[in-house]
This record gives C-alpha cells, sequence and structure tokens, in this order.
C-alpha cells in the first residue's frame, strides 16, 4: 500500500519565535504562503460554487418566467368575450340584451380562486431567483 508522501514544508512547522522577527521571519513567511495557499484553494471552490448558483438561478427563472406567463392572462378577463357578446347582439338585430358596458361579460368576470396564489408564488420565486443572480455575480467580481 503506498502513502502518499506530503510535501516536506508541510510537515515540518518551524517553532513560534518568543520574540517577533527573532527568526528572521522565516515562522511568518511560512505562515503567509501557507494562508495563500488556503485562500486560493478557497477562492476557486467558492467561484464554482457560485458558478453553480448562478447556472441553476438563470435557468429556474427562465422556466419561472414561462409558467408566470401562461398564468397571467388567467387573471383578466377575455376581450374576445365582450367582442363575442357584441357580434351576437348585431347578428340577432337585436338591442335589448346589452344596455351598457356593465352587461358585458368583462364586467362581471372573477379570476379562477386558485390562480392568485399561484400567481404570488410565481411572482416571488421569479423575484427571489433574480435576486440570488444578482447577488452570485456580486459574489464573483469580489
Amino acid at each position: 500500500m503506498n502513502i502518499p508522501q506530503l510535501e516536506p514544508k508541510l510537515t515540518s512547522i518551524p517553532k513560534v519565535p518568543e520574540e517577533f522577527g527573532e527568526d528572521g521571519g522565516h515562522f511568518y513567511k511560512y505562515y503567509d504562503s501557507i494562508a495563500d495557499e488556503l485562500d486560493e484553494d478557497m477562492v476557486k471552490s467558492l467561484k464554482a460554487q457560485l458558478d453553480g448558483i448562478l447556472i441553476f438561478a438563470g435557468l429556474f427563472a427562465g422556466v419561472n418566467s414561462a409558467f408566470l406567463a401562461l398564468t397571467l392572462p388567467e387573471m383578466k378577463a377575455d376581450p374576445a368575450d365582450d367582442t363575442n357578446a357584441l357580434l351576437l347582439q348585431l347578428v340577432t338585430g337585436s338591442n335589448s340584451t346589452i344596455h351598457s358596458a356593465d352587461d358585458l361579460p368583462s364586467a362581471t368576470f372573477t379570476p379562477p380562486p386558485g390562480i392568485s396564489p399561484v400567481n404570488v408564488l410565481f411572482s416571488l420565486s421569479l423575484t427571489l431567483a433574480i435576486i440570488s443572480s444578482f447577488l452570485a455575480v456580486l459574489g464573483q467580481q469580489w
């Protein structure tokens, strides 16, 4: 069984000097080199994680906006219903069914009861996805 050998600089840690500068700064140079290596590894890891978050948030926002675009028209009355009612009145030749704008189908329209909470959730999740994308971009540029 082969055991990998550690680099010599990691196996021999210099003695911490009693007073600053006593060893000519050898300990602190060693500490700086180890800290730089660890910082580089941490920065690479965080950038890779932020890349993943950014890709996921972008895809999620795209799919979410498609669902939102699909459900938003359900929140308002279809203008074709008013047009059809007016055309029906013209075709039948009577002027008795629709006396004012309040008699049009759009005046009594109410959205389905479940569509409002769904649209609120879609809008909220889209907002959070865009905010997380913004924060991921800020984190990458920092």
